[in-house]
């Protein structure tokens, strides 16, 4: 797909409030910049810059995750960052946006496959959480120049990202690209993963209470 903005709409039904509708489209933003960095097509300077970023952080604490986030949103041309263009509230009603098509389809994507599973996907989600604290994942420094991993800490997060990647719907091309940003490095990849499922989750929700349906297709 080109990388020029079109018109998208996030289909909205019942009753939202403040809180919701804040919640939603900040978490929709962080996905659209996780997408956008799953792009093959991108200008080398910028592929570059995106790498930079994946490596950049310890992935200690809350501090990496929502800077991780926030400087791959960054990196995203203004042009091609989510514009709403107009809303209506209704039922049903919707956020028109103008948008890059292909980031918005790989979200859509991804919040349609979890939301499949939703249950089955949360259980997943939370017996990767217990088992990365029984391997102390938490206290991994990945900048530490001394990092040592134990082969069943390798092993326990090799597979839980692979249970991940099915779980968001990611294709061969985007774990290829994901591996080649994250170095190879399966505690960053499985630490990304978990981040990017916590912002997917209350989308998906959303979309299996009724309330949300997030598109991925120009409606011209």
């Amino acid at each position: 797909m080109a990388l020029t903005a079109e018109d998208v709409k996030l289909e909205l039904d019942g009753r939202w409030n403040l809180e919701d509708l804040s919640e939603a489209t900040r978490e929709y933003v962080q996905l659209y910049g996780f997408a956008y960095s799953l792009m093959t097509d991108l200008p080398l300077a910028r592929r570059e810059e995106i790498e930079y970023i994946y490596g950049k952080f310890p992935w200690q604490g809350g501090y990496s995750t929502v800077n991780f986030f926030n400087q791959l949103f960054h990196k995203i041309p203004p042009r091609l960052r989510p514009q709403v263009k107009s809303i209506q509230y209704a039922s049903p009603g919707f956020i028109e946006l103008t948008l890059l098509l292909a980031a918005a389809a790989t979200v859509a994507h991804i919040v349609k496959s979890v939301c499949s599973s939703i249950n089955a996907a949360h259980d997943t989600y939370r017996n990767i959480q217990k088992g990365s604290v029984e391997h102390k994942l938490s206290k991994i420094n990945l900048k530490s120049q001394e990092l040592d991993l134990r082969k069943k800490q390798i092993e326990f997060c090799e597979s839980s990202a692979k249970q991940l990647e099915n779980l968001l719907g990611l294709s061969e091309r985007e774990v290829a690209l994901l591996d080649q940003r994250t170095q190879g490095h399966p505690v960053m990849k499985l630490k990304i993963l978990l981040s990017v499922y916590r912002r997917v989750e209350p989308l998906a929700e959303q979309q299996a209470a009724g309330k949300l349906n997030v598109r991925g297709d120009s409606d011209e």
